[in-house]
């Protein structure tokens, strides 16, 4: 997979297609739960690709952290923005989310503690 993947980005990359400018992330987790998601922010939008996973769903939680200085040193939370999952080959648009948003991705679906 991972080597279509390159070869299909060649490709298109020679036939002219570019991708807008902007901040593009590559999560892979290995072993028993493998996942592999390509994530893409511009222009006030981010673009969320299941490129493979275990379960055939990848599983995202979106956060903002919060920090402020205490006497004992800096103490930060984080913030729920949202929760999804997106199927393996799938994608996600979602726009209006804060810059420097932060981001998990899992196969498996995880109870949320907030």
């Amino acid at each position: 997979m991972h080597y279509l993947t390159v070869l299909l980005g060649s490709l298109l990359a020679m036939l002219g297609y570019h991708e807008p400018q902007g901040q593009t992330s590559i999560i892979r987790v290995s072993g028993e739960a493998a996942v592999l998601s390509r994530t893409t922010v511009s222009a006030g939008k981010a673009r969320f690709q299941c490129l493979q996973s275990e379960s055939g769903n990848c599983f995202y939680r979106l956060y903002r952290e919060e920090c402020r200085d205490e006497a004992a040193g800096e103490l930060c939370r984080r913030l729920a923005l949202d929760d999804f999952s997106v199927g393996v080959g799938g994608v996600r648009e979602v726009q209006g989310l804060p810059a420097g948003f932060g981001q998990q991705v899992r196969a498996r679906n995880a109870q949320r503690r907030d």
